[in-house]
């Protein structure tokens, strides 16, 4: 009820603005006594009745086209779509009104459709409208949306290669990129696979640090060519540090496929060496299993024990790999709830808006802005919290 009430309130105090702001030209003589019951109308919730009215003081004065145009937006504001289409349809019947005012009302019909889920009638106006140059770059940014929603991607494509920035905006050729990706997971699930395979190069050739198409193509190539595989995989780490745990995670994974771990091995020393790389219990583990102690050590050796949350997670993890049979029972719980917390548990965070989800999404259902969300570990939200300090 509070909501609705204050919903009430919102329309008529814009009402009001739009009727007693300076540019307008109303003869308030001709209709002061029913603006204001179609106010009173409002405030008691028979909006229909108000409706009426405004509708009906249309034709006293054009200026108070203005007045129709914000009550239908705060309609389809308060989700009140079929409202809000009827306004600006009927705005739109009169046969006088004039071409700036038409395209205004053209334009929030086209939006109270989309907002109403009409795509393919919201779509029709948008494009019609995208050739006036004042509402070109609204409309194709509505547009974009449609395709996004509707997944049609090809559309999106021929949209975004349309723009005049194409050329040199490095924001355009992400959303390529994203976009053939996109299309790329469409083949994969078909099981067309040599297609996928085709149009992730695309998208990896459209934006080089598109970490989505390494992240797809090592996928693909893990079916057949582990060597490649991993390459894909080694290049996401050096595009974005974040992906460091997440992705080793996933090499180690991919090991187990094959029966030779030299490449995983190589692959994992090689990373290891990156500069300003954090520790990772999962390549020390492979290394200690796969190669021996003595080399795990030395990729130990190589961090600053004397950072505290180093020195933490080293500490815990050379704990898990001894010999347990002398601890007593807290103690071997305690490193068996660390060993949990270090190996495979990712929480992926918008590094935009903050969304944490439990699955790695490639455009943020929160915020809709592409390739934001980073895997995080446990211990990454401790080392954050430490540098937040």
């Amino acid at each position: 009820m509070i909501y609705t009430i204050i919903g009430s309130m919102v329309i008529i105090i814009s009402l009001a603005y739009i009727y007693y702001k300076p540019s307008a030209k109303v003869t308030k003589n001709i209709f002061n006594a029913e603006y204001y019951r179609g106010l009173n109308y409002l405030l008691n919730n028979e909006e229909d009745k108000a409706f009426k009215i405004f509708t009906a003081l249309m034709d006293v004065d054009s200026s108070t086209i203005e007045t129709h145009l914000a009550l239908g937006g705060l309609y389809r504001k308060r989700g009140e779509f079929d409202k809000a289409i009827l306004i600006h349809q009927n705005l739109l019947s009169r046969p006088t009104l004039e071409a700036e005012l038409k395209n205004q009302a053209l334009y929030e019909l086209s939006k109270d459709f989309h907002s109403a889920g009409l795509y393919d009638r919201s779509e029709k106006i948008f494009r019609n409208l995208s050739e006036i140059k004042s509402y070109r770059q609204s409309c194709l940014e509505h547009l974009l949306k449609i395709y996004e929603v509707t997944k049609d991607w090809e559309k999106a494509i021929e949209l975004v290669k349309s723009m005049d920035t194409i050329t040199d905006n490095e924001k355009t050729l992400s959303l390529l990129a994203q976009y053939y990706c996109e299309i790329s997971s469409i083949y994969n699930k078909d099981n067309q696979i040599e297609k996928a395979i085709a149009i992730s190069k695309k998208a990896l050739k459209t934006n080089k640090n598109c970490i989505r198409a390494n992240y797809q193509l090592a996928k693909y190539y893990s079916k057949n060519d582990i060597g490649i595989s991993v390459q894909y995989y080694h290049s996401i780490i050096h595009q974005n540090k974040d992906f460091s745990k997440y992705i080793i995670n996933k090499i180690i994974h991919t090991a187990k496929k094959i029966q030779n771990n030299n490449i995983i091995l190589k692959t994992l020393m090689s990373i290891s060496e990156i500069k300003e790389m954090p520790f990772i219990p999962d390549i020390y583990f492979f290394i200690l299993y796969e190669k021996d102690k003595e080399t795990a050590m030395k990729y130990i050796n190589t961090f600053d024990r004397t950072d505290l949350v180093n020195n933490f997670v080293i500490t815990h993890t050379l704990a898990s790999t001894e010999d347990q049979t002398g601890l007593n029972g807290v103690i071997h719980d305690l490193v068996n709830s660390y060993k949990n917390i270090f190996s495979s548990n990712f929480y992926f965070i918008c590094n935009n808006c903050g969304y944490k989800s439990n699955e790695l999404n490639w455009k943020c259902p929160s915020c809709n802005t592409w390739e934001t969300i980073v895997p995080k570990s446990a211990v990454d939200i401790i080392e954050e919290g430490k540098h937040s300090e």
